[in-house]
Formats: C-alpha cells, structure tokens, sequence
C-alpha cells in the first residue's frame, strides 16, 4: 500500500465520516429500486444491457492512445482497454446532505473535484455504478473486479490528450470497514482511485461491500 497522507481541506476531513454511509446508497441513488433483491452478486449475463460496460471478445484493437496531457486538467472520459470500458465524465461533489454524488447515469464516471486533478501528483477518485436499473442490469463498472495489476486506465482530457496509469492494487472491503480517510486522501503520487459496489445487495441498504482500484501514472 501506497504511503498515505490525510491531509485534506478541513471541509473535506470533516465530510469523511459522511461518505462511508453516502456510498452506501449514492451510487445506487440515482436508479430506480430494484425490481427484485438480489442476495449474492449477479453472475454475468451473455448479453448486457450496457454495451459500453461489456468487454468485447474481438481481437483488434479498439482504442488509439492519444498524446500525452502536459499539465493536470479536469478529466471528460474514462478508458480501460481491458474492459472496452468508454466512459463520459461526471465532476461531482458532495451534496446537501453531505454525501458523496453518485453519476447520474449507468454509463458515466463521476470525478470528486475535492479530490486531485489528474496529472497533478495525487489522487484522483473516480466512482460508477456498477449495476444500474435494476439488480444484474450491467453498468459501466460492472466488470472492474476484472482489473489485476498491471491492467491500463487511461484519463482523458477535454483537448484530447491522456495520462496513462497502471493498476498496482485492488482491495474489497465490507462497507463497515472501508478506510475512506485512505481512499480518499491526498497521496505523493500520481495516482488514480476507482470505486464502485461490490458484495450482497439488501433492499434499502444497497450493496454490502465496496471495491477499489489503485493504478500509478505510468
């Protein structure tokens, strides 16, 4: 594990104790409830809902790295080549009520703008949904737990330029127990964070578990 920081803007310390139990519903607040609960995780359907969220069995190449980014900048798309994962940006925050924004859509990534800008050597937290409609209807983090070190993810900038990071650690934690201090704190590298739900699903509780991805800029 990485060397951690904590320090963060006093507002965002104090916002800490909050998200633990924002995540336990944000993610999943901006989808309808469930058509039925599910008690273990969905296996993966031959045919998802969310295209975007499926990787494609084709061999051939389906992403062009772009020109290196120069300086940091607020991220618009996410790129993971192993996944086929494409996805639009959402920059979010926290919301009225102290809770970390969940995307407004199944095949978008939210962006924390309390947390780094990429390429400015920290940590830029991203989150997604990981089932979006209903329980089992694939979003765009429906396959992260996919992800082992080594695996890219590419942030990309509204000018068409990236930044290439490499997944170094996964983690799944029970949502009682998530270090969101760590998660969330500001670190001496250049780093990227991706989060989304993991677990057993209960009906008004949402998922019980929560996995994230630490990769290095490469």
């Amino acid at each position: 594990m990485p060397a951690w920081t904590t320090r963060r803007p006093v507002w965002v310390a104090a916002a800490v104790a909050a998200l633990v139990a924002g995540l336990a519903v944000g993610l999943l607040a901006a989808r309808p409830q469930p058509a039925h609960p599910a008690a273990h995780r969905p296996s993966i359907p031959a045919v998802a809902a969310t295209p975007a969220a499926v990787p494609s069995q084709a061999p051939d190449a389906w992403w062009t790295p772009l020109p290196p980014a120069t300086a940091p900048f607020v991220p618009s798309q996410l790129v993971i080549d192993k996944l086929h994962v494409q996805a639009p940006i959402e920059v979010k925050g926290i919301d009225a009520h102290n809770v970390m924004e969940a995307p407004d859509r199944g095949s978008d990534v939210a962006w924390y703008r309390f947390t780094a800008k990429p390429g400015s050597g920290s940590n830029a937290v991203f989150a997604g949904h990981r089932d979006f409609g209903q329980v089992g209807n694939p979003a765009i983090f429906w396959h992260l737990d996919q992800l082992v070190p080594g695996d890219l993810v590419e942030i990309v900038s509204e000018q068409r330029t990236e930044i290439r990071y490499r997944v170094t650690e996964t983690w799944d934690y029970q949502l009682s127990d998530i270090p969101m201090a760590k998660v969330l704190a500001t670190d001496r590298s250049d780093e990227v964070t991706l989060i989304t739900c993991s677990g057993s699903y209960a009906r008004g509780l949402g998922y019980d578990s929560r996995l994230v991805v630490r990769a290095l800029r490469v």
